[in-house]
This record gives structure tokens, C-alpha cells and sequence, in this order.
């Protein structure tokens, strides 16, 4: 079995247990088998193979699905940005950063700033550039207040 093949795999199991053998979308009971893999931000629509928008789904609801865009797709990609970072499924591509740096950083994540070559997540002071599951760039944002001295 090659590298890729065994690393899609291992995702798989993953997301399955993640989302406790359920899907995502009806929430019906699935054995490993059954399941298929939904990129939440459909993949049509540049939606990235990244585990944070891939979910557990049924056949049915998948084919039900397509490309329909939901409507909470950042919030979940976010959520799920933080439990992979969490669960350790985030790696990092020549990022020089710890790991303890790396948990304290995305657990202020609050919004993704671009979906495209990168999915871009940004917290209050960092922006985390995540391509393949892997950090590849991660930018300080300058957080300074001006004060108003009433001028």
C-alpha cells in the first residue's frame, strides 16, 4: 500500500471515529463501511481535502448534498481546524514552531480569512496558511492600538 493510500486511509478512520461513527448530516449510525467521505466546503467550489472539510456522511445524504454550500461552512471548518490541531492530525511543513505555540495559537482561531491554493486561518495575532494538512506559513499580525489624543 503506497504512502498516500495508507495516510487517506488513517484519515478516514479518523474522521470516523471524530464524528463518533455518525453522519454528519442525519446523524443515522454508520459501520466504517458504509461511510463516505463529504467535503463540507464542496470541493467544486475549491473546497480543500483537508480532514477540517471532510465529514462522516452517509451515501444518501451525500449524493443529496452535491454541491450545496452550508450556510455554517466556516464555523465548522474552524471547529474542526481546532479538534485536528488538538488530536494532533495538524503537521507542520518546515514551520519552525512548538507545539504547546502551535495549541495556544489555534485555540483563538475564530475565522477563516481565504479558501484558495491555502486555507488561511486567522486568529487575533497569527494567520495560519494550511495546505494537505500541514502549516506552511504562519504570519504574526501587528495588533497595535492607536490612542486618540483627541488631534
Amino acid at each position: 500500500m503506497s504512502l498516500n493510500k495508507k495516510l487517506k486511509k488513517e484519515n478516514k478512520k479518523y474522521i470516523y471515529i471524530r464524528d463518533c461513527g455518525m453522519c454528519y448530516f442525519c446523524g443515522k449510525k454508520l459501520l466504517f463501511k458504509q461511510m463516505s467521505l463529504d467535503h463540507y466546503f464542496p470541493k467544486s467550489k475549491g473546497g480543500p481535502d483537508d480532514i477540517f472539510n471532510l465529514v462522516c456522511s452517509c451515501r444518501k445524504c451525500n449524493k443529496y448534498k452535491k454541491s450545496f454550500v452550508p450556510d455554517d461552512y466556516k464555523e465548522v471548518m474552524v471547529y474542526l481546524f481546532k479538534k485536528a490541531v488538538k488530536d494532533g492530525k495538524i503537521s507542520k511543513a518546515g514551520v519552525k514552531l512548538k507545539k504547546k505555540d502551535l495549541a495556544s495559537i489555534a485555540s483563538t482561531i475564530f475565522k477563516i480569512e481565504d479558501i484558495g491554493k491555502y486555507t488561511v486561518f486567522q486568529s487575533n495575532t497569527h494567520r495560519l496558511y494550511i495546505k494537505d494538512n500541514k502549516i506552511y506559513k504562519v504570519a504574526n499580525i501587528c495588533t497595535f492600538k492607536v490612542k486618540d489624543e483627541g488631534w
